[in-house]
């Protein structure tokens, strides 16, 4: 005898709650990747910024971050400036790496722009980030000292 397996009433509800849960996933996955994308160019250009002070954090006292936090805010627009750039730059990277027959010489040359923009958007935000902690008195710049090994 044949034993016949059939899908019961729970086993379709089983199924079906699967099935809903991984599209609800999607849908959640992809809006959150639209809210994260379209954030604007300015907070793209203040997460740099972010990232260049990390390890400021823990070592400044809070009067101190705050100084540095109004230097920075001060330098968004050139940051800014650059990641527009970058953008620009990138885009026509693109345009030379599709074309039919790519032009490898002009690919190299805007790869060099491209590194010289990124060079000069961590040179100015490397020269804010030194002229703010300089600006601090002696006392909040002795904390970024290494401390001294001990054995």
């Amino acid at each position: 005898m044949i034993k016949r397996t059939t899908i019961t009433r729970r086993s379709w509800l089983a199924i079906g709650l699967l099935a809903s849960l991984a599209v609800n996933a999607f849908f959640i996955g992809a809006a959150a990747t639209d809210v994260l994308n379209s954030q604007p160019v300015s907070d793209r250009g203040s997460s740099l910024l972010k990232y260049e002070v990390r390890w400021l954090k823990t070592l400044l006292p809070e009067d101190a971050m705050a100084e540095v936090k109004a230097a920075f805010d001060s330098g968004r627009p050139e940051v800014n400036l650059h990641l527009e750039q970058l953008r620009q730059l990138r885009a026509d990277l693109g345009g030379l790496v599709a074309a039919p027959e790519p032009d490898v010489k002009a690919i190299d040359a805007q790869l060099v722009r491209i590194r010289a923009e990124i060079g000069a958007m961590l040179a100015d935000t490397q020269e804010l980030t030194t002229g703010a902690l300089l600006a601090l008195p002696l006392e909040d710049r002795a904390a970024l000292a290494p401390m001294p090994a001990t054995n």
